[in-house]
């Protein structure tokens, strides 16, 4: 598992000013904003907590003190209003690749780059330009690749706003194979996460079944979703789960995942051993897939 490192604590502040600028809070609010993040972390009660479930914690003070449901709505409805053409530009380039599979694999996790919560917008545009010129190179691993093409029944779990244009080809292959398949968002407004009318907003219902987790969790906390998805978990073939904080609460805990997402911290980075800024595929123990 992956608990609390001295690095988490500067992203958690990160996050925090990102929302406050989101809603165009003023120097002194951010000031007293952070405070109150810091207070948070001092009486956390141990450090042997997931970082996802410390972050968890900090959606629902910024909500609080912040006065507002969706603390990172300005920046969601901003990658939500750009989906079309970021989804036909994804389509095109996975369409145009000897290996479509591969390339709609590799583009879903390297989506996971579009992150409000933790990287500026500029970084993540610049980000984007540089997939293209090597989408044509990608290759799946052989077990990974055949589980994916067998499994008759499949859940996505899916992650932030943004990235979801990157999903639409893996998404559209799927669909094109007549797979049993369903999707996983989001109960509520959290950080910019989709959620089941965004998700529905977005068509992506012509593609599988949304499904909420029922609740507002940063990533993927079973202890907080109810019964019946926590069963769609177990008694699907395979598990597509997008993003670092997926992968912080379900590794090692769903046998059938498989984790698509982006190494964006290095406390990340230390416990798959691959450098920040890679894009992955990591098996139920979040080891290499094979």
């Amino acid at each position: 598992m992956i608990f609390l490192s001295p690095e988490c604590f500067p992203c958690l502040l990160r996050q925090a000013d990102l929302a406050a600028r989101a809603q165009k809070a003023g120097d002194e609010a951010r000031v007293a904003i952070a405070a109150k993040v810091c207070a948070m972390m001092r009486d956390l009660p141990s450090r042997k907590e997931i970082p996802a479930e410390t972050a968890t914690r900090l959606q629902a003070l910024l909500r609080e003190t912040l006065g507002t449901d969706d603390p990172f709505g300005p920046m969601k409805e901003r990658h939500l209003s750009r989906f079309g053409d970021m989804a036909k530009w994804a389509e095109g380039l996975v369409a145009a690749s000897p290996d479509p599979w591969a390339a709609a694999v590799w583009m879903s996790a390297f989506g996971n780059i579009m992150d409000s919560g933790i990287i500026e917008q500029e970084d993540m545009d610049r980000e984007i330009a540089s997939i293209a010129a090597g989408i044509r190179e990608f290759r799946l691993p052989a077990r990974f690749r055949s589980l994916l093409l067998a499994a008759d029944r499949i859940g996505v779990l899916l992650d932030n706003a943004g990235e979801a244009a990157f999903d639409v080809p893996l998404l559209s292959l799927l669909a094109s194979r007549g797979k049993s398949f369903w999707i996983g968002v989001k109960g509520g407004p959290v950080i910019d996460d989709l959620t089941r009318d965004d998700a529905e907003r977005l068509g992506l219902s012509a593609f599988g079944e949304i499904v909420s987790n029922g609740n507002r969790g940063v990533g993927t906390v079973l202890e907080l979703c109810p019964e019946p998805f926590r069963e769609r978990l177990a008694s699907s073939r395979l598990i597509l789960s997008k993003g670092q904080g997926n992968f912080e609460t379900l590794v090692g805990r769903v046998p059938n995942a498989y984790y698509l997402l982006r190494c964006k911290c290095p406390v990340v980075s230390r416990a798959v051993g691959r450098p920040e800024g890679e894009s992955l595929i990591l098996d139920a123990e979040g080891r290499h897939a094979e």
